[in-house]
């Protein structure tokens, strides 16, 4: 076992618990989403900020093709802004889409992330 992997499950452990509000024992989309904005807020170097979102991106990029699909995208946000209608879904979902691709690659995905909310 390698030094010090004790504790960081013990962190990981602690980080996990701060984050699952529902104790569901799994990271929803909204709990993720508000673990991505402590970084935000603690305004990290760009460089590591980069390299948490590339971290965050890997998890719903599931297949490694470097983009998120829009049927993926769709059930985040729809778990994320629930109740939302079918309409205020697609409205979102082409905002988001900026090149009209029908995917989000991480330049996107970074720019969602980054954008604060007014």
């Amino acid at each position: 076992e390698p030094w010090g992997s004790d504790q960081l499950e013990e962190e990981l452990a602690d980080l996990l618990h701060e984050v699952d509000e529902d104790g569901s024992g799994e990271i929803e989309f909204g709990e993720f989403c508000q673990l991505c904005a402590t970084f935000l807020v603690e305004d990290p170097p760009l460089e590591e900020m980069k390299k948490e979102l590339k971290d965050a991106f890997r998890i719903y990029d599931t297949e490694g093709q470097g983009f998120i699909t829009t049927e993926t995208l769709r059930g985040l946000i729809s778990e994320l802004l629930a109740p939302l209608t079918d309409e205020e879904l697609e409205g979102i979902l082409d905002e988001l889409d900026e090149d009209g691709s029908g995917s989000m690659d991480f330049d996107e995905f970074c720019e969602m992330m980054m954008t604060k909310q007014e």
